[in-house]
C-alpha cells in the first residue's frame, strides 16, 4: 500500500517558544520523529509540513521532505485538519497516510511498524489508527470547578476508590493513522471505525511545556546511558588489565559493590579489584574471564553479583549458568583456585528493586551452586527485623557506605 508520514512543526509555539526545534540532548526535538520515519522503512514519502524557512533547513539536513504552508494555514488558530487537508490535496494516489507529531520523540521506528501492521491487518475493517495510554486518573476524577472555588462537581464519595480497580485510556498523541477518503469525511480519527495501538507511558510522552521538555531530557540521558554502558564497561576493562600484571592472594570480580569498595588487603591477604560498575553477570563472564586467562590468577577468587541482574531482567537460570561458566573458565586455568560467592546484600526502600527479588536470587544460587563454591552469607548480620539493609550501612538504599563496607569486610575475612 502506498502511504506518506506527514510531519507537522509549525513555528509559533507560545507554550514553550520553538519547542519543535529545541535541543534535546544531540539534536533538535524534529529530528527524532524525521528519524523515525525514515528509519521505518515504510513510507513512500516523509513530508514536514511547516511556516518556517528555518525549519524547513533542519527538516531536509534530517532527510525529510518540506512543504512550506499558505499563510492561513500557519496560525494558532487553524486545525489540525486543515493542515492535513492541505497535504493531501497536494499528493494523488495514496492509500492513506500516518501523522507523526513532533512532540512525541520517544515514539521510534519500531512503534511506527507496529502500528501499521495492524492497522493494514485490520485494513477493512477499520479507516484509522491511533496510539493510545493507559490514563492515570479515571475520567470521573476530572470535572470542572465553578469560578468561585466550590467542588460541587464533585459531590461523589470517593473514601473507597483506588486507582488500579480502573482501565481507562487516552490518545497520547504519538501515532494517527487515517485512510484519505474517509479521514477528509469525518474530519478526525476517533470512533468506532478507529483501531486502538497501545504504548507504554515513557515513551508516551508529549512534550507541550517546560517541565515536559526536561523530563524529557531525563527520560533520554536514562536510555543513552543504557546505550553507552557497554563501551564504557569495555573502557574499565582496559583500565583493570594494568592491575593483572601483579599477582595477588585474591582476586575480587563483580559490579557497583566490589568497584566502589577501596579495598587493599583482607586479613593478611593482597587484593585485586576487578570490580565494574554496571557490569552484568554475562558481560563479567565474556571480558573477566578474558583477563583473567592473560593474568596472574590469584588463589582465591571472589564473585558477588549486583541487583542490575535482576534489574536487566536476567532469569536466575540465565545467572546461575553464566556464574557456572565463570567459575568453569577460572578452574581450566588453575583447577586448585579456592572460589567464593558472597550473596547480594538486601535493600532499603529503593524504587528500581524490591528486597523480595533479591532474597529469592540468594535462595535460588545458594541452593544450586557447586557445594565446592564457598557461599558467603551477608545478610544475616546486615538487615533488619523486616529484612531490610540496615540504614547504617548505606547511602541510598543499596550501596554500601563506610560503615557497611566495613561490616561487609569483617563479614568476608571471618568465612575465607
Amino acid at each position: 500500500m502506498k502511504k506518506i508520514a506527514i510531519i507537522p512543526a509549525r513555528a509559533g509555539s507560545k507554550g514553550l517558544p520553538n519547542k519543535n526545534v529545541l535541543m534535546l540532548e544531540d539534536k533538535p526535538l524534529m529530528a527524532y520523529t524525521i528519524e523515525a520515519a525514515l528509519e521505518s522503512k515504510e513510507f513512500d514519502r516523509v513530508i514536514v509540513s511547516t511556516d518556517s524557512l528555518e525549519y524547513k533547513y533542519i527538516a531536509e539536513k534530517f532527510g525529510a521532505e518540506v512543504l512550506m504552508r499558505d499563510a492561513e494555514l500557519a496560525s494558532d488558530t487553524a486545525s489540525s485538519f486543515v493542515v492535513i487537508e492541505d497535504i493531501l490535496r497536494k499528493i494523488p494516489n495514496i492509500d492513506y497516510f500516518v501523522l507523526l507529531q513532533v512532540t512525541s520523540p520517544f515514539r521510534n521506528y519500531n512503534h511506527i511498524r507496529e502500528s501499521i501492521n495492524l492497522f493494514e491487518k485490520n485494513y477493512n475493517k477499520y479507516d484509522f489508527l491511533v496510539s493510545m495510554q493507559k490514563s492515570d486518573k479515571p475520567s470521573f476524577l476530572i470535572k470542572p470547578i465553578e469560578e468561585d472555588g466550590s467542588l460541587k462537581e464533585y459531590n461523589k464519595n470517593l473514601s473507597n476508590y483506588t486507582r488500579q480497580k480502573y482501565k481507562e485510556y487516552h490518545p497520547n498523541g504519538a501515532i494517527y493513522i487515517g485512510k484519505i477518503k474517509e479521514y477528509l469525511l469525518q474530519k478526525h480519527f476517533l470512533g468506532n471505525k478507529s483501531l486502538a495501538y497501545f504504548m507504554n507511558k515513557e515513551d508516551s510522552i508529549d512534550i507541550d511545556d517546560t517541565l515536559d521538555f526536561e523530563f524529557a531530557l531525563n527520560i533520554l540521558k536514562k536510555k543513552n546511558r543504557k546505550k553507552n554502558l557497554l563501551k564504557i564497561i569495555e573502557k574499565k576493562i582496559l583500565e583493570k588489565k594494568k592491575f593483572l600484571n601483579i599477582k595477588k592472594d585474591i582476586t575480587l570480580v563483580g559490579g557497583t559493590i566490589f568497584e566502589d569498595w577501596d579495598i587493599e588487603t583482607l586479613g593478611t591477604k593482597t587484593v585485586n579489584n576487578l570490580g565494574i560498575d554496571g557490569i552484568t553477570i554475562n558481560q563479567c563472564k565474556k571480558f573477566i574471564c578474558e583477563l583473567l586467562k592473560v593474568g596472574q590468577l590469584s588463589k582465591k577468587i571472589i564473585i558477588m553479583l549486583d541487583i542490575n541482574n535482576i534489574i536487566s531482567k536476567l532469569s536466575k537460570e540465565q545467572i546461575l549458568h553464566e556464574i557456572k561458566e565463570i567459575i568453569k573458565n577460572v578452574l581450566s586455568i588453575d583447577e586448585e583456585t579456592k572460589i567464593y560467592f558472597v550473596e547480594i546484600p538486601s535493600v532499603v526502600f529503593r524504587a528500581d528493586i524490591k528486597k523480595e527479588e533479591i532474597f529469592s536470587l540468594n535462595e535460588y544460587l545458594k541452593n544450586n551452586l557447586d557445594e565446592s563454591i564457598k557461599y558467603i552469607e551477608l545478610n544475616k548480620e546486615m538487615i533488619d527485623e523486616f529484612k531490610n539493609l540496615k540504614l547504617e550501612y548505606t547511602y541510598d538504599g543499596y550501596h554500601l557506605n563506610e560503615v557497611g563496607y566495613k561490616k561487609m569486610k569483617a563479614i568476608i575475612e571471618k568465612e575465607i
